[in-house]
């Protein structure tokens, strides 16, 4: 084990059970379409998560939300 002080410590290994979110970036991208067209589905109620002023997206409700919106 590396007991240097000046070693910053390793991140914890992500597991495959970890959710990973997406920003609008990411939902535009696997929409095909602009960020201001997904900053124009979160008005029409697309749900996100804030944390503070961060937006993001839970990949599995951004696609219900998108089947909804289409059936």
């Amino acid at each position: 084990m590396d007991t240097n002080p000046h070693t910053p410590p390793q991140p914890a290994e992500a597991t495959t059970n970890s959710p990973t979110l997406w920003t609008a970036d990411d939902v535009a991208r696997y929409v095909g379409c602009s960020v201001r067209q997904i900053r124009n589905f979160r008005y029409a109620g697309m749900p996100t998560i804030k944390f503070r002023n961060l937006i993001r997206f839970e990949p599995e409700t951004v696609r219900g939300w998108l089947r909804e919106q289409v059936g």
